[in-house]
């Protein structure tokens, strides 16, 4: 297919020439009407172009799908070490912000948390701003200063099946993740979602302590018995009501991820290409990117290695996951996640040993029979959508196997040069 899409692309340029040629060749024979030649030429050419393009585009997925298969046969990471988002300089940004004092928030701008009463007066009943709760472990970053990660433009909703959903004026800020204090000691570490109007033009840091008396207020917005059993309400439970579905066919939002920052250009036409790629490979019936061929059994090993909080361990080569899964992609019950493969090969830290969630479909407190590990910056890729969420990737034990303290930085050196 890399190989048919090229040569393709390269006879449609052929095409294309010969296309702008014909204007010239028509005013020395004169053969038809000038005018009416040009609108042809114009035409033709438009047509041969989007052709083109469409064939580039999948030649070049093409051609990373080849170059991530290959590292995947050999054992080496290949996810991304640069930051996906393009970040202006300080100086850049402040001008753009005095410029466009009311524009949108980029990666990498400065903003400062407002206080909790001035963050409360935006709220509902719910405690909710447009849908999206604000949650009382976020209370703690109030008046304080941080940098915006990337915009939240968009979520991937899987627990109700609704796909791509739209988010509005909202915004990660770097390192800030909830520690589940208020939501039973929720162990996902999710990445808190910021609206903009609780967000400011920073100042000097003022932690405000009258905010102190109004958590329990907050607190119990985040709990309820519900049929006799404990329910926790949080962002991710209730972002169905914080967003509106996008359909299939909607591409605009690559687009916003390209003009608000989220995604430098050559990062997004990868991804682009591999999802056109993948797409022609299937309507023509043949095997997708990645090649991913999980057990054929309902059932999958299980192994505990003790990994604990500061330990490094390496994350399995394709082939070494792939019997440990059932025929639905899971080891008791946790699914490995294609994107997942992008760190297949490489040394991690361990940061967490979690043994229960909040379920984000029901609220309820899930508890795990096998605990689920959680590594130093392994956040979700994104996908051929780009969802910017962050999350952690959970994984089972058997996908790892510990490392010496030397390994992440020889892997660090190995995939930066």
């Amino acid at each position: 297919m890399t190989i048919l899409a090229s040569c393709t692309a390269a006879l449609l340029v052929a095409l294309i020439g010969a296309t702008l040629y014909l204007p010239r060749w028509n005013a020395s024979h004169q053969q038809f009407p000038p005018a009416g030649m040009w609108v042809v030429a114009s035409a033709m050419t438009l047509v041969l172009a989007m052709l083109c393009a469409f064939a580039l585009l999948v030649a070049i997925g093409g051609c990373v799908a080849l170059y991530r298969d290959r590292c995947e046969e050999r054992g080496i990471p290949y996810a991304p070490i640069r930051p996906r988002e393009r970040i202006h300089g300080p100086m850049l940004l402040s001008i753009l912000r005095c410029l466009f004092p009311r524009a949108r928030l980029r990666p990498g701008e400065l903003v400062q948390v407002r206080s909790l009463p001035e963050i409360l007066a935006t709220l509902d009943a719910k405690g909710c701003l447009e849908g999206l709760p604000f949650m009382p472990e976020m209370a703690a970053y109030c008046g304080h200063r941080y940098p915006v990660m990337r915009r939240v433009d968009k979520i991937w909703e899987y627990v109700h099946l609704s796909g791509m959903r739209r988010v509005r004026n909202a915004v990660l800020l770097k390192t800030l993740r909830c520690d589940g204090r208020s939501h039973g000691g929720c162990q996902a570490a999710c990445q808190l979602i910021w609206k903009e109007a609780w967000l400011k033009q920073p100042g000097p840091d003022v932690p405000d302590a009258r905010g102190i008396a109004h958590r329990p207020d907050l607190s119990r917005l985040a709990h309820a018995t519900v049929d006799g059993k404990s329910r926790y309400f949080c962002q991710m439970t209730e972002i169905m009501q914080a967003s509106t579905r996008v359909g299939p066919r909607d591409v605009g939002h690559y687009w916003r991820d390209l003009v608000g920052g989220n995604i430098r250009l050559i990062p997004l036409l990868m991804e682009i290409s591999i999802r056109v790629f993948n797409g022609t490979q299937w309507r023509l019936g043949r095997t997708m990117w990645p090649v991913f061929q999980p057990g054929r059994s309902e059932s999958s090993p299980h192994q505990d290695l003790g990994l604990q909080p500061g330990q490094i361990v390496r994350v399995r080569s394709k082939h070494e996951i792939e019997p440990t899964l059932n025929r639905r992609f899971r080891n008791r019950g946790l699914e490995f996640g294609k994107d997942q493969l992008f760190y297949s090969g490489g040394s991690y830290r361990v940061v967490a040993r979690i043994n229960q969630i909040v379920h984000e479909g029901t609220g309820e407190m899930l508890r795990f029979e096998i605990p689920s590990i959680l590594l130093e910056g392994v956040n979700e890729i994104g996908g051929s959508i780009l969802n910017p969420q962050n999350q952690f990737y959970f994984w089972r034990e058997i996908w790892l196997e510990p490392q010496s303290p030397t390994a992440v930085s020889a892997d660090n050196h190995h995939r930066s040069s």
